[in-house]
């Protein structure tokens, strides 16, 4: 099988944002999957990483809608939006595959709905974790404090079977991290260790989407060739 078309799948909730997808047979560090996803755009193009920090957000913080109060202008409108929010408190956020730029948006979106954060200086910490040769979590002497009773979101590329994002939840709990949400571009799974994975794209989506082990995969099973091996950074194809 040849590498399909690409072609886009817009949010349901955002048109500004489209997830690239390319069908056929890939290879990535543990499974097999039908699709290639394209994420590259969405992380790395100012505008696009600032519209899915918008969609992520929407998870955390449950604006009420005043507008139907009379006499009251556009600011106090969005003043009093901002007060009676529900709000998710936020002091740590931590950004794997590369998804720096739109964790930085999340905490700006965070901060101008009025969400909260505990840290002494009123701003909040965007980690890049270290990962050692077992997938394990690193985490240094200099960033344990941003971990510390610390309110942690997390935010990264795609949640296929969850088993990176279940160590990094042990990890972030084992220094007494507060885990208080998981935002992913596309998840494949629901919920990982009962916490629910907030995700821009999911299944739903891309209903034929399929993830097997290397050895139960049905493509390899009827001959058919590896077309590339991706990663969430990209894919390099096969000869």
């Amino acid at each position: 099988m040849s590498m399909g078309q690409e072609t886009k799948i817009r949010a349901r909730d955002n048109d500004k944002l489209a997830l690239k997808v390319t069908k056929g047979h890939f290879s990535s560090d543990r499974f097999h999957i039908n699709y290639y996803i394209d994420m590259t755009t969405l992380k790395m193009r100012q505008e696009e990483a600032e519209q899915v920090a918008k969609s992520m957000v929407k998870r955390y913080v449950n604006r009420v809608d005043l507008s139907g109060l009379i006499g009251v202008g556009a600011e106090e409108l969005k003043h009093y939006s901002k007060a009676f929010a529900s709000k998710t408190p936020i002091d740590t956020i931590i950004c794997m595959d590369g998804c720096e730029v739109i964790g930085a948006y999340v905490a700006k979106e965070l901060s101008e709905l009025g969400v909260t954060t505990t840290n002494i200086h009123k701003t909040t910490y965007i980690v890049t974790p270290e990962f050692d040769s077992a997938g394990q979590m690193v985490v240094r002497d200099n960033i344990k404090h941003m971990l510390k009773d610390k309110h942690v979101l997390v935010v990264l590329a795609t949640a296929m079977s969850g088993r990176t994002i279940l160590k990094s939840i042990r990890c972030i709990e084992s220094y007494g991290g507060i885990l208080e949400g998981i935002s992913v571009i596309f998840a494949a799974v629901n919920e990982i260790d009962g916490y629910p994975v907030n995700a821009v794209f999911d299944s739903s989506d891309l209903p034929d989407f399929r993830l097997s082990e290397p050895e139960n995969c049905p493509d390899c099973k009827n001959g058919i060739k590896l077309d590339a091996i991706v990663n969430s950074y990209g894919y390099t194809k096969l000869d």
